[in-house]
């Protein structure tokens, strides 16, 4: 029995957007990092209040992503991004079988060339990019993990001065599956702390992440989390913690909330 249901799930990840290290680093030519970020989501309750009185399902997703950066200048740069999924659903069958269903391995390996064009301002830094990015189908398909590879494009504005930053990414995919996806991220941020000494301080910022969904049968799956995420940094290391509620989450199929969506992650730049 296969529980083609969770597809819409794990779309939601965030390496649709955002480029390592942190959306920051690094800023200069020849320079490099990496980054490992930990994701993790999922529920037992349904968006239509009817379905879970015979259905009763439930996810799990569990996603540590390897992403790296190259900048061959300040305005080119390579990213790649590497996840490993661990999935675990819970279903009442109406026959015999395992209601327990897991599945874990390899996912779609996401290449990407961000390209920015920076400016400076009296008071202020920041920039304008676009990112070509191409999803090759790396990973497994399984009752419970879905492989699909992809063409997408980013449009991106970020800024900041010495006590606010800002990001703001439209971006749009195309999947070999027929669906496509339409989202937009936005980071509000304050910057109350920093140590020119010892390139020490503090971001305490606002996350907000929206999702379109659209199938290759023309149903749509629309998600809004939001939530707060807080940043250190400390020489050329990086830190971040996120938790993003569900706000808005509607789907013309059968399918679960996606929950409170929980992200960390570290990250070095030479």
């Amino acid at each position: 029995m296969k529980i083609t249901i969770f597809s819409g799930l794990i779309f939601l990840s965030t390496a649709f957007a955002h480029q390592p290290v942190m959306d920051m680093a690094p800023r200069w030519a020849g320079g490099y990092g990496f980054q490992i970020r930990y994701e993790l989501f999922g529920s037992d309750t349904y968006l239509d209040e009817y379905a879970n009185i015979s259905n009763q399902l439930s996810l799990n997703q569990k996603t540590m992503w390897l992403e790296g950066v190259y900048t061959w200048k300040r305005s080119v740069r390579a990213t790649v991004k590497i996840p490993y999924h661990q999935v675990k659903s819970e279903h009442q069958l109406i026959d015999w079988g395992n209601p327990i269903k897991e599945g874990k391995g390899l996912g779609d390996i996401i290449v990407a060339l961000p390209l920015k064009k920076y400016f400076n301002l009296k008071r202020s830094t920041g920039n304008f990019g676009v990112t070509p990015q191409i999803r090759l189908k790396t990973g497994d398909n399984s009752d419970v993990l879905t492989s699909n590879g992809g063409y997408g494009l980013s449009l991106s504005y970020s800024a900041e001065n010495f006590s606010y930053y800002q990001l703001y990414d439209l971006y749009g995919w195309s999947l070999d599956d027929g669906s496509s996806v339409l989202g937009v991220d936005v980071n509000l941020g304050w910057h109350p702390i920093h140590k020119n000494e010892t390139n020490t301080g503090v971001f305490f910022m606002w996350d907000g992440t929206f999702r379109h969904k659209i199938n290759s049968d023309g149903q749509s799956d629309t998600r809004f989390h939001t939530g707060p995420q807080l940043v250190v940094y400390k020489g050329n290391i990086m830190g971040r913690i996120i938790l993003k509620l569900p706000i808005l989450e509607s789907s013309e199929q059968n399918n679960l909330s996606n929950g409170t969506i929980i992200q960390t992650g570290i990250g070095f730049v030479f």
